[in-house]
């Protein structure tokens, strides 16, 4: 009972393959303040980059309030709102567009890319449910959002009464300075609030970073079991397991077999190619078996070694490439020739019988049965 309580107990990391499904499902480690602290960083660049420019925006935006000619009253009006409308999108979009890339590349280096789920975007009638909002509310981790959310008010409101405090004595003689030097004094306070305000921004994103990914990691954690169900999903069940096991020691066993045979070519009668890709050494002895027989096989590089050990040993080596392949595909290590093959195999024992008793002969084209030809796949022609 303790052992299953305990393999029960969610308290090993997540493997990559939970994670991955967790993106799926749009389950995504996220960081609600650490877009605040990107898209107000982004607002003071962009802020900073139109301080440059502040003299021509105001000098623009104060010729839509120049009306010099009272005959064309009505039509600078329309003109100078559609004007005014035109550059407050602007303005806008200026803002916009740099903002929504820092919520883009902010989610990047949180939260290691944005994953669009169809399973996040499936509607639930349980976020429209008015008693399951109330009870997410009202639930601990409600509470614990709306003690933060007060706490980093108040700490704000703090740091940004201590800078205009800080600042209140150039503020206070603004009235008698001239517009540039006073335009120059908001600008330099605007700053320095921002930037202090970002600044703790920062580290108030870095904690809740800290704590959203101890959360998003608690919740995707694992116990003993899920580790061995997903073993088990991603290997197989044993049976399968034990099978592929046996087909691997079963292919092994032949590959060493086939190694091994090489040394049996000095005893091969003939060696059919195709011409690299497979060879079969036959042997034929009437006085040890009645039917000519495999001694050795292989395609590839165990092919070439079967020729080049051939060569060495003087065998004879022909080229029938069909022959080679239904040899390869319908015979093994140690057996007859399939009888279907004996009078094409029987031809090339000639062939090779005149060849070596000095005679002139052609070698005739085998005859094989339509089921015994095969590709070098091993499928049917």
């Amino acid at each position: 009972m303790a052992d299953n309580d305990q393999s029960q107990e969610k308290n090993q990391d997540p493997t990559q393959k939970r994670l991955d499904k967790a993106k799926e499902d749009g389950e995504i480690l996220t960081s609600k303040e650490m877009f605040v602290f990107g898209s107000s960083v982004m607002g003071l660049i962009v802020l900073f980059t139109l301080g440059m420019f502040s003299q021509g925006i105001l000098t623009g935006w104060s010729s839509l309030f120049a009306w010099d000619q009272a005959e064309n009253l009505e039509v600078l009006r329309i003109f100078n709102a559609e004007l005014a409308m035109n550059l407050f999108l602007i303005g806008a979009a200026i803002f916009a567009i740099p903002i929504l890339a820092a919520v883009v590349f902010t989610q990047f280096v949180v939260g290691s890319g944005i994953s669009v789920s169809s399973k996040a975007l499936t509607p639930k009638l349980s976020k429209i449910n008015p008693l399951s909002g109330l009870k997410r509310i009202f639930s601990v981790k409600g509470l614990v959002e709306l003690v933060k959310s007060a706490a980093k008010i108040i700490f704000l409101i703090s740091i940004a009464g201590t800078i205009i405090w800080f600042v209140m004595p150039k503020i206070i003689y603004l009235s008698s300075s001239s517009l540039s030097d006073a335009i120059v004094i908001v600008y330099d306070s605007l700053m320095l609030l921002i930037g202090s305000l970002i600044g703790i921004l920062f580290l108030i994103g870095i904690g809740d970073y800290l704590y959203s990914r101890h959360t998003w990691m608690k919740k995707l954690k694992m116990s003993h079991q899920d580790l061995k169900d997903e073993s088990k999903d991603s290997d197989g069940s044993p049976e399968v397991k034990a099978r592929m096991r046996r087909l691997q020691m079963a292919a092994s066993q032949k590959a060493s077999e086939r190694a091994q045979a090489v040394d049996n070519v000095r005893d091969a009668s003939v060696i059919i190619t195709n011409p690299t890709h497979f060879a079969v050494a036959l042997r034929y002895a009437p006085e040890e078996r009645d039917a000519p027989y495999i001694i050795a096989m292989g395609k590839g590089p165990m092919a070439t070694k079967i020729i080049d050990e051939g060569q060495k040993h003087n065998k004879s080596v022909v080229r029938s490439p069909l022959l080679a392949r239904a040899l390869f595909f319908t015979g093994d290590i140690g057996y007859d020739v399939s009888e279907q093959l004996f009078s094409a195999v029987a031809s090339v024992l000639a062939y090779v019988l005149q060849i070596e008793r000095g005679v002139e002969a052609n070698l005739p084209d085998p005859e094989l049965p339509g089921d015994l030809m095969y590709d070098e796949f091993g499928q049917k022609l």
